[in-house]
Parts: C-alpha cells; sequence; structure tokens
C-alpha cells in the first residue's frame, strides 16, 4: 500500500471518529475501537503477533487514540454550544 493511502486511511479515521463525537452518537463512534479490537484479536489468535511488551502496548495505545479522539469531538461540539449560548445571552441582554 502506498503512503499516500496510508495517509488517507488515517485521515479518514480521525474524521470519522471525530464526526462520531460532534454528533453524539455513541453507537458510531464505538465501530471503529471495535473493529480494531477484532482486527487486534484475529491477529493475535492466528499467530501473527507475539507477544511481547511492544505489540502489547501498541493495540492499547491505538485504542485509547481512537477513543480520545472522539472525546475530542465531543468537547468541540460542548465549547461550541457555550460559545452559541453565551451570544445568545449577550444579544437578549442588547435587546432589553
Amino acid at each position: 500500500m502506498s503512503n499516500l493511502m496510508e495517509i488517507l486511511i488515517i485521515i479518514a479515521v480521525i474524521a470519522f471518529q471525530t464526526l462520531s463525537g460532534y454528533i453524539g452518537n455513541k453507537y458510531m463512534g464505538a465501530i471503529l475501537p471495535l473493529i480494531f479490537s477484532g482486527l487486534v484479536i484475529y491477529i493475535i489468535l492466528s499467530g501473527n503477533l507475539n507477544l511481547s511488551v511492544r505489540n502489547v502496548l501498541m493495540p492499547i495505545i491505538g485504542l485509547v487514540a481512537l477513543i480520545c479522539i472522539y472525546e475530542g469531538g465531543k468537547e468541540s461540539k460542548k465549547k461550541k454550544t457555550i460559545k452559541e449560548m453565551e451570544k445568545m445571552k449577550a444579544k437578549d441582554i442588547l435587546n432589553k
């Protein structure tokens, strides 16, 4: 697989997880971590991954990264909502 294709896949995964968090859909946000976990379990059971510290730690870091990207999108939505509410309150005060 070319480097460009790998970069595009990574960008798509980050975009999908961020969008899932922004929308606030927990089921949509759980799709990629479940696929990732299933893939790691399959690779371990098929014998293509030996149990070294690196090979155990990297999937955990990947899973945590996917969850953090989801939470980042969720926080972004929360901040935007708070900012919009502050603007609405300011307009209400000015209109009185």
